[in-house]
C-alpha cells in the first residue's frame, strides 16, 4: 500500500504481504482508528466499504458499473476525472519500479530486507520527484 500527495511524493509505503493480499484488508490492518477527518482520500473500486472507516464526505471513489445497470455518460466523466487524480499515485509507483532491484525476482530469504529495498526506492524517487519540482 502507498499513500502520495498530489506531487506525486511518496508519504507512507507499508510492508510487504505475501501472497495475494487485498489492499483493502491492508488498509483496515494498517489504519483503524486513525481520524481522516481532516484529509481527502482518493482511492480505485477496490475500496467499497470504507465509507465505515473515513468521513464520506472526504472519499472520492469511482462509481461501479453493473451488469444490469450501466453507467450513465455523466457518470463515466466523473469517473475520468477520479481517473486523472488517481494517475498521480500510479505514476509514483512507476517511478518506484524503476530501480531494477524492484524489476527482477527476488530470491531474498529474509523478506524484511524487501521492506528495506522498497523503502530506500521510496526515498530515492522522492529525491527525483525534488529535482524535478525544483
Amino acid at each position: 500500500m502507498l499513500i502520495c500527495d498530489r506531487f506525486r511524493r511518496i508519504l507512507f509505503v507499508s510492508k510487504m504481504y505475501e501472497g495475494h493480499t487485498h489492499d483493502f484488508t491492508i488498509f483496515k490492518e494498517i489504519f483503524a482508528g486513525f481520524d481522516f477527518s481532516l484529509f481527502r482520500v482518493h482511492v480505485d473500486s477496490g475500496f467499497y466499504g470504507l465509507e465505515q472507516y473515513v468521513n464520506p464526505h472526504f472519499i472520492f471513489k469511482p462509481i461501479k458499473a453493473s451488469k444490469t445497470k450501466p453507467l450513465t455518460s455523466q457518470q463515466r466523466q466523473i469517473n475520468t476525472l477520479l481517473a486523472s487524480g488517481r494517475v498521480r499515485v500510479e505514476h509514483a509507483i512507476a517511478k518506484i519500479k524503476a530501480f531494477f532491484s524492484l524489476r527482477i525476482e527476488n530470491r531474498l530469504k529474509d523478506k524484511r530486507k524487501l521492506d528495506d529495498a522498497m523503502a530506500i526506492c521510496a526515498g530515492l524517487a522522492n529525491f527525483k520527484t525534488k529535482l524535478a519540482i525544483a
